[in-house]
């Protein structure tokens, strides 16, 4: 038999063609990463919640006053303004009880909203509570930031 005369694929034309099938391939991976990537990342947008981002609170005094508790809350946020009173939740613990109601700020005080800096005075009267003790835990906890914006003042008395 004569080997010869057999005609094959040069090795030319076979190298040519192993870099035109791996340039497709990589063509075809850096296409799906590209796309993977974008819808990856357009996703993560949507699941991360800035409406909250920078609030917080601060109650900078609390007194026990002819039986009642006043204390002044403030937003120290930097540029988050709460629109009203009934954007807050007051608890109040002592050792005579607890009270976790769902009272709103607006039930204690009167203002519109709370922007940012300004602070406004509560006044809750300790028998309406239900509450005995001479010091109390207050707690103001935002219903719309609630993991942003809560505030505890500790041993608040007379």
């Amino acid at each position: 038999m004569n080997l010869r005369n057999k005609k094959g694929i040069s090795p030319l034309i076979a190298t040519v063609l192993l870099i035109v099938v791996a340039v497709a391939l990589v063509a075809i991976v850096l296409n799906w990463g590209k796309s993977f990537t974008t819808n990856s990342l357009s996703e993560t947008g949507n699941i991360i919640d800035t409406t909250c981002t920078g609030a917080s609170l601060t109650i900078p005094s609390c007194s026990v006053i002819d039986g009642n508790i006043v204390f002044y809350v403030k937003n120290i946020g930097s540029n988050y303004d709460f629109t009203t009173a009934d954007d807050f939740l007051i608890q109040v613990s002592s050792d005579g009880g607890d009270y976790n109601g769902s009272n709103t700020i607006s039930s204690y005080s009167t203002w519109a909203g709370l922007t940012s800096g300004q602070q406004v005075k509560v006044n809750m009267d300790i028998s309406d509570l239900g509450l005995t003790g001479d010091t109390f835990n207050v707690t103001v906890k935002s219903s719309v930031c609630s993991s942003d914006a809560t505030y505890t003042f500790k041993n608040c008395h007379s």
